[in-house]
């Protein structure tokens, strides 16, 4: 009995080890396009945004594709949505380049598919513009900073000079505005869940609101809060101080079931 119970501890062990090694591969599986990375330019005023990607395929190396998105009147902000498998061979993205135009009211966003198929030798390369969005609550105009975002659902874009936000719906290009409390936007961040938080003010009167990945509002309240994420710092001193008194509840409370 001991003998028995000793081949089913180590069988048991040995299956365990096996289960974490193949969930580990797993883990690691690398899209086609891995080796491959694009670079990002542009002209002044920026009314075109050139790309240029390079890296290697199994069997080669070297830069395999180049162009350009525009032409624009003042490309201020651009995201790509988190890459993703269309097929063995092709990763698929989307990229989203916000224009402020000449005007106030003459903001836009340009959204474009991207495909890479990558083969043993090369990277075919094919990117199509699927809509040119008119968000025209946001103040705009050639003096206007920007400030972008995305989520599996939506794109957030504003400017600096806005009161309102455009979250603009990825599936059909639908435009939300958010905002709507008499002071301008201040901060928009991110983090790798796709959670996305608006700022709106400075000092006592700041504001925040805090987007699920789904687009529903999860959060909001007083504070200059911001979110960070893997790949890019965030540098505290560039967002809205937080203030005495402006803390959100802590603890826990019944789920609502809409």
């Amino acid at each position: 009995m001991c003998c028995l119970r000793a081949h089913w501890s180590v069988l048991t062990a040995a299956l365990l080890v096996s289960l974490a090694l193949a969930l580990s591969a797993q883990a690691q599986q690398k899209l086609p396009d891995s080796t491959l990375f694009t670079l990002y330019n542009s002209n002044q005023p920026p009314t075109e945004i050139q790309w240029l990607t390079c890296g290697s395929t199994p069997q080669t190396e070297g830069c395999y594709g180049s162009g350009s998105f525009g032409p624009f009147t003042n490309a201020c902000a651009i995201v790509q949505s988190v890459p993703g498998p269309l097929n063995v061979n092709t990763v698929l993205r989307y990229i989203y380049i916000l224009d402020t135009g000449s005007t106030a009211g003459g903001a836009t966003l340009t959204a474009y598919k991207r495909t890479d198929m990558v083969t043993q030798t090369t990277d075919v390369i094919t990117i199509t513009q699927l809509a040119v969005v008119p968000l025209p609550k946001l103040a705009a105009g050639s003096g206007a900073t920007c400030v972008m975002s995305q989520n599996p659902t939506n794109v957030y874009a504003s400017t600096y000079q806005s009161a309102y936000v455009a979250a603009i719906n990825k599936s059909n290009f639908s435009v939300n505005s958010i905002g709507g409390f008499g002071v301008d936007v201040s901060a928009l961040t991110a983090d790798s869940y796709g959670y996305v938080t608006i700022v709106w003010g400075t000092g006592f009167g700041t504001q925040f609101g805090t987007y699920a990945p789904n687009g529903q509002l999860e959060e909001s309240g007083g504070g200059g809060y911001f979110m960070i994420n893997p790949i890019d710092a965030v540098y505290p001193p560039n967002y809205p101080t937080l203030e005495q008194g402006t803390l959100p509840r802590v603890g826990y409370w019944p789920k609502v079931t809409k």
